[in-house]
């Protein structure tokens, strides 16, 4: 198949375009400057197959005022602008997989994909801003709306910043780590990827995580485990919103989410458990 991928510079996209070729696929990445041009996306479009939409700016900077549009509109304006080459094309591509974030649910309670309620943060905005473009996809074209947990790997990710303390004797816990922390290993998201792509009767919604659910200490207590490493320390949440102002929410706060699609459509992990996960990616 020739699969079209937004943000596939990024961590998660070079993971699956590498993937994607090891499978004999031919993925094909949508520049920001093929974005922009109207009639050159419409072109790049034609003949693929499946498109895998990933862009967006980090989240995982201070939040300044004009950091926070960039963060909106590197996700909004890229989802409209693909989404109206699509609407435009007489023979689209038969999947979309728009990507959107755990983060459009609450703190409280415990969510699946059809859970209504909703956060209340920067974030939950743009995770709704984000996953309206995508729904104004046109009908015939299968839609699946993917929610990331964090996203675990050696080469990238969230990973390698959330370790780095444990490696040097300083791993900690963060507030009164209670808060979710939903994750999900790199090679189960790519393989998760390819398990929408063939299973085409699955649409919606589709939330990115592992099967365990994990808090913020569960998290902290098991990389400490696993690196033989101390976990002495609590770190208050008013440090983290010195550091980070209105960013802070990334690591005080969290919800705790559940895959109901994957796991009852019979979708496999290789790393269900959290301990399996940090393994793999300190080894």
């Amino acid at each position: 198949m020739k699969i079209a991928i937004t943000g596939a510079s990024g961590f998660i996209g070079k993971k699956l375009c590498d993937f994607f070729q090891r499978d004999n696929h031919t993925p094909v990445a949508l520049s920001r400057s093929t974005l922009a041009s109207p009639e050159g996306l419409i072109s790049t479009l034609e003949g693929t197959d499946v498109v895998i939409n990933l862009a967006g700016a980090s989240i995982s900077k201070r939040w300044t005022s004009k950091y926070k549009q960039e963060i909106m509109d590197s996700r909004v304006l890229t989802t409209r602008r693909l989404v109206t080459a699509l609407n435009q094309m007489a023979t689209p591509p038969s999947l979309c997989i728009s990507v959107s974030a755990v983060g459009i649910y609450p703190d409280s309670g415990v969510h699946g994909e059809s859970s209504p309620m909703r956060g209340t943060g920067f974030l939950t905005h743009v995770c709704e801003s984000w996953e309206q473009e995508a729904r104004m996809l046109k009908p015939g074209i299968r839609l699946v709306i993917t929610r990331f947990g964090v996203v675990l790997g050696k080469e990238g990710g969230a990973a390698p910043l959330m370790l780095a303390p444990f490696r040097f004797f300083v791993g900690s816990i963060i507030g009164n780590g209670r808060q979710g922390l939903p994750w999900i290993h790199i090679d189960d998201l790519v393989n998760a990827m390819q398990w929408l792509i063939d299973h085409k009767q699955v649409t919606g919604v589709v939330n990115f995580v592992s099967p365990q659910l994990t808090n913020n200490e569960q998290f902290s207590k098991t990389a400490a485990k696993v690196m033989h490493r101390p976990c002495w320390f609590r770190i208050p949440a008013f440090v983290f919103k010195i550091i980070l102002g209105e960013g802070h929410t990334m690591v005080t706060s969290g919800q705790q989410v559940v895959s109901d699609v994957l796991f009852h459509c019979g979708f496999k992990f290789r790393y269900p458990k959290l301990e399996d996960a940090i393994r793999s990616i300190i080894s």
